[in-house]
C-alpha cells in the first residue's frame, strides 16, 4: 500500500450499500468464520488510538503554524533593522580605515620628502667633505682642510634629532628615512590599530551572530524559501480527515459484525469461547460489554435480510486489514511531517534566539563606537600636528641644504674671483712693464742730452753755478702702495670651477 493511499477502496468496501448490491452469494457463513470476522473487527477498532494521535497531530501543527508566523515576523523585523545598523557601522568602519591609510600615505609621503631632502644634503655635505680648501687660500703652516671643517654640523645632528623624535611619537612605520638613525623607534602598532581590529572583531561576531554555520539553521532558507508548514498542515488535516471516515467505516463494520452473531444460534457462546482461547502470539481481544446473552432475545430479522447481512460483513472482512494498514501508513505520514514541522519551528527558535544574541551584542557594539570614533578623530590631529612639525623640519632640513649648496657654489665663485683677480694684477704688471720700458727710454734719452751739454758747454760753466749740473736723469718705479697679491691657482682647479658654475646657470 502505498504511503498517501485513497481511501475511496476502503471505505466504499466497508460501506452498507455498496455491499448490498454485491450480495449476489445467499450462502450461510459458518459460525467460526463469523466470529473470527467479529474479533478481527473488535481488533482493528483499536486503531482509534491512530485517529486520535491524528488529532493531536493536526492540533500540534496549527499550534505550530501560528508560533512560527509570530517567529517569522519577529525575527525578520528584528533582523532587517540588524543588517541595517551592520550597514551604517561597516560605513563608519571604511572611514575609520580611509583616516588610517590617509595618514599612512601622509606619512609615506612626507617621510620621502625627508629622505630625498636628506639625501640632498648628505650628497651636498660628501661634496664639502670631498672638497679641500685650496691651499693657496690658507696659512702655509696649517694642515689641509676640507670645506665642511669651516661649517657647524652641530646644527645639522640637531635638526635631525628633531625629526627623529618627531617620527618616534608619531608611531608608524619607519621608512628609509627613518631607518638611517639607529635610535628610532619601529613600534608597528597605534591607539588606532588596537581600535580598527576590535572594530573588525565586533563586525566579523555580528555576521555570525546573524549567519551561523549550524547545520539544521533556516536563518538563510527562510527568507527566500516560504514556511513549509501550511502545505504540510493542509495534507495533516487531509489525512485525519480520511482517517475518520475509515474509523467510522471500521466501526460501521464492527456494529454488522455484531448484529450479525446476535442473530445467529450459540453465537454468543461461541463468542466467548474464541475470544477466552485465543492462539499465543495474537492480540487479545475483550467482548465483555460489546455483547451479553440477552442479546440473543432482540428481534427476529427475515431469512433474506439475514443472508444479505452475511453477505456483506463476509465481503468486507476481507477489507478490514488494508482499512488498519492504511490507517497506519497514513499516521506513520503525518508522524513524519510532523516531525519535519516541529524541526523547522525549532529551528526557527534557534534562530530567533541567535538574532536576539545579535541584538544584544550590536547594543555592546554601539556603547563602544564612540571610543572607535575618538580613536580615529585622536589619530587625525596627532598626526597633523606631527606633520606639520615635519614640515616645519623639513623646511629647515632644506634651508641647510640651500645654505650648503650656496656655500659651494660661493666658493666657485671665490676661486673664480682669484682667478680675475689674478688676471687683473697680470694685467696692471704687463702695462707696468711697458711702462717701465718707455721710462728707460727716456731715461737714456736724457742721458745723452746730459752728456752732450756737458761736452758743449760744461767747461765754460763755473762749477759751483748750478751744483746739479752734472747730476744723472733721477730714476723711477712702481711700488704696491696697499693690498696683496692674488695667489696663483692650478688652471685644473679654475676650469672644474668654471664648469659648476656654468651648470648651475643653466639649471637656474
Amino acid at each position: 500500500m502505498s504511503s498517501s493511499p485513497p481511501a475511496s477502496r476502503s471505505q466504499a468496501s466497508l460501506s452498507p450499500g455498496t455491499s448490498l448490491h454485491r450480495s449476489q452469494n445467499r450462502r450461510d457463513i459458518p459460525l467460526e468464520t463469523l466470529v473470527s470476522h467479529l474479533l478481527a473487527s473488535k481488533r482493528s477498532l483499536s486503531s482509534i488510538s491512530t485517529v486520535w494521535r491524528a488529532n493531536e497531530i493536526v492540533t500540534s501543527a496549527r499550534s505550530a503554524l501560528e508560533e512560527s508566523m509570530v517567529l517569522n515576523a519577529r525575527t525578520g523585523f528584528l533582523r532587517s533593522g540588524i543588517f541595517e545598523q551592520v550597514k551604517v557601522l561597516e560605513k563608519v568602519r571604511g572611514g575609520i580605515g580611509a583616516v588610517y591609510k590617509d595618514g599612512q600615505r601622509d606619512f609615506k609621503n612626507v617621510l620621502r620628502d625627508l629622505d630625498e631632502a636628506n639625501a640632498r644634503l648628505e650628497s651636498t655635505m660628501d661634496v664639502l667633505r670631498s672638497t679641500m680648501a685650496e691651499a693657496a687660500f690658507r696659512p702655509k703652516s696649517e694642515a689641509p682642510r676640507s670645506l665642511l671643517d669651516f661649517v657647524d654640523e652641530q646644527g645639522v645632528e640637531t635638526m635631525r634629532n628633531t625629526l627623529k623624535e618627531l617620527i618616534r611619537e608619531s608611531r608608524v612605520w619607519p621608512t628609509t628615512f627613518s631607518a638611517s638613525f639607529s635610535n628610532i623607534s619601529q613600534e608597528a602598532q597605534t591607539d588606532l590599530d588596537s581600535s580598527m581590529l576590535s572594530f573588525d572583531n565586533d563586525l566579523r561576531s555580528l555576521r555570525t551572530a546573524l549567519n551561523p554555520s549550524t547545520k539544521n539553521s533556516p536563518s538563510q532558507s527562510q527568507n527566500i524559501l516560504p514556511t513549509p508548514i501550511p502545505e504540510h498542515l493542509h495534507e495533516l488535516e487531509t489525512h485525519a480527515q480520511e482517517m475518520a471516515l475509515l474509523l467510522e467505516s471500521l466501526s460501521r463494520h464492527f456494529d454488522l459484525c455484531v448484529n450479525a452473531v446476535r442473530h445467529t444460534e450459540g453465537g454468543y457462546a461461541a463468542v466467548r469461547k474464541a475470544a477466552s482461547s485465543q492462539p499465543p502470539g495474537a492480540e487479545p481481544v475483550s467482548v465483555s460489554g460489546v455483547m451479553e446473552p440477552e442479546d440473543q432475545t432482540e428481534e427476529v430479522v427475515s431469512e433474506q435480510e439475514r443472508r444479505e447481512m452475511l453477505t456483506i460483513v463476509e465481503n468486507d472482512s476481507a477489507e478490514v486489514e488494508d482499512v488498519v494498514l492504511e490507517l497506519r501508513a497514513r499516521i506513520n505520514e503525518m508522524e513524519t511531517k510532523h516531525d519535519s514541522i516541529l524541526e523547522y519551528v525549532s529551528c526557527l527558535k534557534t534562530t530567533h534566539t541567535q538574532t536576539n544574541n545579535a541584538y544584544h551584542l550590536l547594543e555592546d557594539v554601539g556603547a563602544r563606537l564612540t571610543s572607535y570614533i575618538i580613536a580615529s578623530q585622536e589619530f587625525r590631529s596627532r598626526w597633523e600636528e606631527a606633520k606639520q612639525q615635519m614640515h616645519t623640519q623639513m623646511q629647515e632640513l632644506e634651508g641647510v641644504c640651500r645654505v650648503y649648496n650656496n656655500y659651494f657654489a660661493s666658493y666657485d665663485s671665490l676661486i673664480l674671483e682669484v682667478y680675475r683677480r689674478k688676471q687683473m694684477e697680470d694685467k696692471t704688471k704687463h702695462i707696468m712693464r711697458k711702462a717701465m720700458e718707455q721710462i728707460e727710454k727716456v731715461w737714456e734719452a736724457d742721458m745723452k742730452e746730459r752728456e752732450g751739454f756737458k761736452l758743449d758747454i760744461g767747461e765754460w760753466l763755473p762749477a759751483d753755478l748750478y751744483k746739479g749740473v752734472n747730476a744723472t736723469p733721477p730714476r723711477w718705479e712702481f711700488v704696491l702702495k696697499e693690498g696683496s697679491a692674488a695667489p696663483a691657482l692650478d688652471r685644473h682647479l679654475v676650469e672644474e670651477a668654471m664648469k659648476r658654475d656654468r651648470g648651475r646657470l643653466k639649471r637656474a
